[in-house]
């Protein structure tokens, strides 16, 4: 009898295309990682492109110092070379407030990009009353965030000092300034104050006898060493409006004084001049200059009167001294004024007299 032979079972039908699916599994998952690694690389790059770059950090600090908010301007820097300044005798008035947020107005046409000269560091461009300006914003980057993203500071070059001179103004009574707003007081006729760069600095003197005004735009060129460039600024006194009137009124008066005098040479006064003829007294007649030709002017060795050289015009009736001829004569008389100003207090005094 003959033995039935039994073949193995066949396989379940989707048995023979498991391995192939395994596969296909096996590739789409790490395609996916991939894709996941790529997305995740751009990602990284795009933020790291944005946001963690010196342009933007550039952005977020001018940003603070428009809001006047000086605390939040001084996290933009590094805390080491903020220690290191802090010893400096300087004033610290534009670093916060409302005379920081005065440093941003007329600040127009704002540009930020990336140092090109310097790896770590922005330039910012910007425009103040129609004249354009660029800075440099030094930065470094000590640390991460997240192991990928620099954080920018700027270092200790992105503050500057300003150096302000008042020539004369000890002698003039000055002992303030404002800047942006605020009084600083003056020590040897020169203050010296910290800033952020960029800045716009409102320089005045507005006083009763005394006015003086600049504007400052604070920008940094900063070159190989990093160090901060000290800014000089003078602000040149000139004689106010009510100056110029006292002189003006105190000549005046002096003039009429000799002017009331009905004769050839007035006493106490320094015009004057001979003549052979026979004057008749009660025609003469001065006719002074005008005080507006005298201008009171101010400098590091205190007030000045340029130019007192003044022209008066003298007519009279007279009989000519050899032939007894009537004759009506007009003369024109050079003379210097020897004037002296000086302040008491508040008050500023002109003494007036003729010039030998």
């Amino acid at each position: 009898m003959s033995q039935a032979h039994h073949s193995a079972p066949p396989p379940p039908p989707e048995a023979s295309g498991r391995p192939d699916r395994r596969r296909g599994l096996l590739v789409a998952w790490a395609a996916a990682l991939v894709m996941g690694i790529a997305a995740g690389g751009v990602a990284i790059w795009q933020v790291s492109d944005e946001i963690y770059t010196p342009r933007h950090t550039a952005q977020e600090y001018w940003e603070t110092i428009s809001q006047g908010s000086g605390s939040e301007t001084l996290g933009f820097f590094d805390p080491a070379s903020l220690e290191a300044a802090e010893g400096d005798p300087v004033d610290s008035l534009l670093l916060d407030g409302e005379p920081l947020a005065r440093s941003t107005e007329g600040v127009e046409n704002l540009r930020f990009g990336e140092d090109p000269e310097r790896r770590g560091g922005a330039v910012m461009q910007f425009d103040v009353e129609d004249e354009s300006f660029q800075t440099q914003l030094p930065m470094e980057s000590h640390e991460n965030t997240l192991a990928f993203f620099p954080d920018w500071e700027l270092t200790a070059a992105s503050m500057s000092q300003l150096e302000i001179d008042v020539p004369g103004a000890a002698a003039g009574g000055i002992a303030q300034i404002s800047v942006n707003g605020e009084p600083v007081n003056l020590q040897d006729d020169s203050a010296t104050l910290r800033t952020y760069v960029p800045a716009v600095v409102e320089i005045a003197v507005d006083s009763q006898w005394l006015v003086g005004a600049s504007r400052y735009v604070v920008v940094q060129d900063v070159g190989e060493d990093d160090d901060a460039q000290a800014h000089q600024i003078t602000l040149e006194l000139e004689a106010s409006d009510a100056a110029q009137d006292v002189l003006h009124e105190e000549v005046q008066a002096y003039l009429d004084s000799c002017a009331e005098q009905q004769v050839l040479m007035p006493a106490g006064c320094p015009m004057g001049i001979n003549t052979p003829n026979q004057v008749a007294t009660e025609s003469i007649n001065w006719q002074m200059p005008d005080p507006q030709e005298l201008t009171l002017g101010f400098d590091e060795d205190g007030w000045e009167i340029a130019d007192t050289a003044l022209q008066a015009t003298i007519a009279f009736d007279s009989r000519h001294f050899h032939d007894g001829a009537s004759l009506e004569e007009s003369h024109l008389v050079d003379f210097d004024l020897d004037i002296e100003v000086g302040a008491s207090g508040e008050e500023l005094i002109i003494a007036v007299s003729g010039s030998d």
